[in-house]
């Protein structure tokens, strides 16, 4: 029986690497050192490797819903890591943006019509399901970045806010606060797990879980922070859906004399620039966009290379950021 042959996925497993380092070193780039090289090139000859096809000359799409315009969390940066990611790994690729209008109405990217033969398409953010299917007659090979939906059957690669919202609680908790509110979109899968995440910690901190303390929010959060303020709830700590959220939050809370973190601390997420720029510099989660962007274009190569194996979920956890904007009670 002839055997299947290896791919580079199955080298950089064998010697416990990235597949873009089989990469490069296959290719005599740069970013790897002569002995990794010959290690490599060893492992592809003992493994019987097959180079199906040169990375530079892979096509991939890259598709974004969300104007740079309106870039008030890290949507830029991804796209940016996207691009970057895939420079590194020589391929050809194209960026469009695609707004929802579009999709409803089942257009092809202009990149598609003019030039067709791309072997798979990275979508950065959340796309309509009728939409991705619709793609999917074109492009056979998908994978999602920051838009994971349980109803896609397709590759993808997300922030671990489960995790994400688990820690900050229990950095809210260990700081002695036990009135903890969250602010979020109810719309977002991403939020419903953040939210499952802080309700976990709470419950293993035997904090009480209220479901009043969790608000969720349309565009305008102004009306839903005034009602909390008067609601006789009295959070001690809240917890935001994104750095912009907590921001906006932070001038809220000011304008109704209230002090952050002197009487209220405010956590976000996605240590973006102005972040560190607010005053208190905000305390939140930087969500590792590069190395998710690597992970990405390497899960696509690796769908392109395998087209049948099993559909991947790849988690990326966040690094927490401690700045200014939590103080501790005194218990």
């Amino acid at each position: 029986m002839k055997l299947p042959k290896a791919t580079m996925s199955d080298i950089a497993k064998a010697l416990s690497i990235s597949s873009i380092s089989v990469s490069r070193a296959l290719a005599g780039q740069e970013g790897v050192s002569k002995e990794l090289r010959d290690r490599v090139l060893l492992k592809a000859h003992e493994m019987g490797y097959f180079k199906r096809k040169n990375l530079a000359d892979y096509r991939i799409l890259v598709l974004h819903q969300k104007p740079f315009i309106q870039d008030s969390s890290s949507y830029s940066h991804m796209i940016q890591g996207i691009e970057m990611a895939l420079q590194t790994v020589g391929c050809d690729y194209s960026v469009e943006f695609m707004d929802k209008t579009r999709q409803e109405r089942l257009e092809l990217p202009s990149n598609l019509v003019k030039s067709a033969g791309f072997d798979g398409i990275i979508y950065v953010g959340g796309f309509q399901n009728g939409y991705v299917g619709f793609l999917q007659s074109a492009i056979r090979h998908h994978v999602f970045y920051a838009g994971y939906s349980p109803s896609f059957e397709c590759d993808s690669v997300v922030n671990n806010f489960n995790n994400c919202g688990y820690r900050q609680a229990e950095y809210l908790i260990q700081k002695g606060h036990r009135e903890i509110c969250f602010i979020g979109s109810h719309n977002d899968y991403i939020n419903k797990e953040k939210v499952l995440g802080i309700i976990s910690a709470l419950e293993d901190f035997n904090v009480p879980v209220h479901n009043d303390r969790f608000i969720y929010t349309t565009e305008d959060i102004n009306n839903q922070i005034l009602t909390l303020l008067h609601s006789g709830i009295n959070p001690t700590a809240i917890i935001c859906q994104w750095d912009y959220t907590a921001l906006r939050l932070i001038k809220l809370l000011y304008e109704a004399g209230l002090r952050v973190p002197e009487d209220i601390s405010v956590i976000g997420s996605g240590n973006t620039d102005m972040s560190q720029l607010s005053i208190p510099a905000l305390t939140t989660m930087d969500l590792n966009i590069d190395y998710a962007c690597e992970c990405t274009v390497e899960l696509l190569l690796r769908r392109i290379e395998k087209p049948d194996k099993p559909f991947e979920n790849i988690l990326i956890n966040g690094t927490f950021v401690e700045r200014n904007s939590v103080r501790r009670l005194e218990v």
